[in-house]
């Protein structure tokens, strides 16, 4: 099948519209607003309490969960050619 060229007014119509589409991408984007939770007032006459957290955290790592390093053996792989 032999192609031919298109007449033209495609050329020109493809010309436009790729100028066109490069001009919408050129536009600026508007900033969208994300901020969604609005904080409603509060009185003067509410007042809450503070709450004070007093748990303490453990920061050791205890010794059944580590891993001696010695131990650590890579098993070895063998490749059969065929």
């Amino acid at each position: 099948m032999k192609l031919r060229r298109p007449r033209n007014s495609t050329l020109f119509s493809i010309l436009v519209f790729l100028v066109s589409f490069g001009f919408w991408l050129g536009q600026p984007q508007p900033v969208k607003n994300y901020s969604y939770v609005t904080i409603p007032e509060l009185s003067s006459t509410t007042t809450v309490p503070a709450v004070v957290e007093t748990t303490v955290v453990e920061t050791t790592v205890p010794t059944e969960t580590t891993i001696d390093p010695t131990e650590i053996t890579v098993p070895t792989e063998t490749t059969v050619l065929p």
